[in-house]
């Protein structure tokens, strides 16, 4: 019997339209009322995700939100972060500073905490993702100086094509440090994080939190940020959509993709 499902969003539980289908709703409430625990786990802001969790139904009674790719777990019942992994300031500092040395097609986001974002004066791309993020922002003419200004940093993302951000990753690597990483979330999207976050031990944190075996999880994921919860699960799921790599190392492959239910379809699957 499993008792937990950990589900990332963008990708999985979205259709292309920012919209969570009927099924995926009807899915997650059948499957509470089982007693089945359901978690996002996401790489987006705490804020974001208690909204979708809202939208989406689930009960904050002992509920808990993965945020930040695992850096961030918010008490969803209490309205409080019982978990917190910042970059590195002077990493992030570096970073961003590499970043601005060449001229390039790519915009930057840095999330201050897990409510505030802040981005460069005349970004295109930022500004549209901020929406969807439902963060509050500020914007800078001078972000190397606004960084430095920080107590604090959570991540820090970049957005563009897959082939410049690619390029952009080998250019940065250098000033990452040891504690330091960087992955995809979405082909546009590459983000910094602490080594020692990751959606996988954000699920076994709140395992451990539970008093749940691994083995009674089910991950559901579609991208490179979802590898480390699948392969940890004892169900791991990548939906039709998802990358190769996760379906490569995935126990169960969706028929459904997220446009059409694929989260439901695991819900009726091996739940119901």
């Amino acid at each position: 019997m499993y008792k937990l499902i950990a589900c990332d969003v963008d990708g999985t539980l979205f259709d292309s339209s920012f919209v969570f289908p009927k099924a995926n709703i009807d899915a997650i409430a059948k499957a509470q009322e089982k007693g089945v625990i359901f978690a996002l786990c996401s790489g987006r802001s705490y804020k974001s995700l208690k909204a979708f969790a809202k939208e989406l139904g689930i009960k904050p009674e002992g509920s808990h939100i993965i945020g930040f790719n695992g850096s961030v777990i918010y008490d969803f019942e209490n309205s409080v972060v019982v978990k917190q992994e910042n970059l590195d300031k002077d990493v992030g500092v570096r970073i961003v500073k590499a970043f601005k040395e060449v001229p390039r097609d790519i915009e930057i986001v840095i999330y201050i905490d897990g409510e505030h974002v802040l981005f460069e004066k005349g970004a295109q791309y930022a500004p549209i993702y901020q929406e969807t993020s439902k963060c509050d922002w500020q914007d800078t003419e001078d972000i190397v100086s606004a960084v430095e200004e920080l107590n604090s940093i959570a991540k820090i993302i970049f957005l563009g094509e897959n082939s410049d951000l690619v390029k952009l990753e080998k250019e940065i690597e250098g000033h990452l440090g040891d504690e330091t990483s960087t992955i995809f979330s979405a082909s546009y999207m590459l983000e910094t994080s602490p080594n020692i976050s990751s959606k996988g031990n954000g699920v076994k944190w709140l395992c451990e939190k539970y008093n749940i075996d691994m083995s009674e999880v089910i991950c559901i994921g579609d991208n490179h940020n979802d590898l480390s919860m699948i392969k940890a699960a004892g169900l791991g799921v990548a939906v039709a959509n998802a990358v190769d790599a996760a379906k490569e190392i995935a126990d169960y492959v969706t028929e459904n993709d997220c446009m059409n239910g694929a989260v439901a379809e695991v819900i009726n699957k091996f739940i119901l």
